[in-house]
């Protein structure tokens, strides 16, 4: 199999499984219980949190708080800066290229009596920052933006954005990092809060991260026992906190090197597809690496996923958060983007294991399903 779709999630790292096992077995006790075994559980917890802020560099600037992925990690950090904020700022920024784990909570947000400003996406999928500048004012209490595109890839001017709130301490920044971490450098610089999902680094399903600078600016989404500063109750998942920091460290001290890997990859299959009538490239030249979109006018893209899998090569139409919704995709909607090109979107997306033999693999498939496809294309 030729695993293409990366950005939906990656295979967990061996050594990652290895420690969630391990830790399953020899330190399986509740961290909150008072004995010597809780107190060494409770201790291995607080570890991890150090060494999370060693190995992202965040000199005690965050608190770190563990959850179950980047929904949850931005459904607190959203509705917490929002509802604290909601008495003297009761504006949200957001744009619509935002992954649906954010933008569904901007609708529910709405619909509380919250007021959505969205903000203009350039033909490129870039935050149009001048017309965030428009829209910024002392009534403004959150703006939220991902890092990194998870449909076309597309880097957003985080430090930009960043620089640009300084002006506005009323308002509150959160970045969705989920698609940036261990393929680009992090952005933190007057930040106030990210997110991580670990399977999206080889880690596991069900293990997730929060920095907050602030951590009275979120509010919990679950109560009960207080854990997690209270504001994630229920017993902590010790080992599913200690596996992602096994894959947190891997995937930065890796990040470079992959970075100009997937590079070699995005180029080399970019300048495969460029020749091929019909097949239009959606993602930006300068997006990162791991991500490429390519849009096939005239053909449904789910109609092209299947004939891929035919051919044993998994890939995507959109996020898999979305695919089954069988709406045309807002991301590439906002780049202007035909509709029948966006109808025939797919999405490859490469990781730490995909290979120089699986790009060439793709490209002999690809060649097949053209074969097949080519008479439906438009020119």
């Amino acid at each position: 199999m030729i695993y293409l779709d990366n950005a939906a999630t990656t295979k967990p790292a061996q050594d990652v499984l290895d420690t969630f096992v391990k830790v399953n077995q020899d330190l399986y006790f509740n961290p909150n219980s008072p004995h010597q075994a809780g107190l060494q559980a409770e201790q291995l917890l607080q570890q991890a949190k150090v060494q999370i802020d060693r190995i992202l560099g965040l000199e005690n600037r965050y608190d770190i708080i563990f959850t179950s992925g980047a929904t949850e990690s931005n459904n607190m950090a959203l509705k917490g800066a929002a509802y604290n904020r909601k008495p003297f700022a009761d504006e949200i920024i957001v744009s619509v290229i935002e992954h649906p784990s954010v933008l569904e909570v901007m609708r529910h947000l709405e619909e509380e009596g919250f007021k959505l400003k969205y903000v203009n996406v350039t033909t490129e999928g870039k935050i149009d920052l001048e017309h965030l500048k428009s829209l910024m004012s002392s009534n403004v209490g959150l703006v939220t933006c991902m890092q990194v595109n998870n449909i076309t890839g597309q880097e957003q001017p985080i430090a930009e954005i960043a620089q640009l709130l300084k002006d506005y301490p009323k308002a509150h920044f959160h970045v969705d990092a989920v698609q940036a971490i261990g393929k680009v450098p992090l952005t933190f610089n007057r930040v106030d809060s990210m997110s991580f999902s670990g399977h999206k680094f080889n880690g596991l399903k069900g293990q997730g991260l929060l920095l907050a600078r602030n951590i009275h600016n979120l509010e919990p989404v679950i109560h009960g026992g207080g854990q997690e500063y209270g504001l994630r109750s229920g017993t902590v998942n010790l080992p599913i906190d200690i596996a992602i920091v096994k894959a947190l460290k891997q995937a930065v001290q890796q990040r470079d090197a992959l970075n100009s890997r997937l590079r070699q990859y995005n180029n080399d299959l970019r300048a495969f597809l460029q020749t091929f009538r019909g097949v239009k490239i959606n993602s930006p030249v300068n997006s990162a690496p791991h991500i490429l979109n390519v849009g096939f006018d005239g053909v449904k893209g789910e109609v092209l996923v299947n004939a891929f899998s035919k051919q044993n090569v998994m890939l995507s139409t959109t996020s898999a958060c979305s695919s089954k919704r069988g709406h045309l995709n807002e991301v590439l909607l906002s780049m202007g983007v035909p509709e029948s090109q966006i109808e025939g979107s797919i999405r490859i997306s490469m990781g730490a294991l995909t290979s120089e033999a699986d790009i060439e693999g793709f490209k002999a498939a690809f060649e097949k399903v053209y074969e097949e496809m080519k008479e439906l294309l438009k020119s």
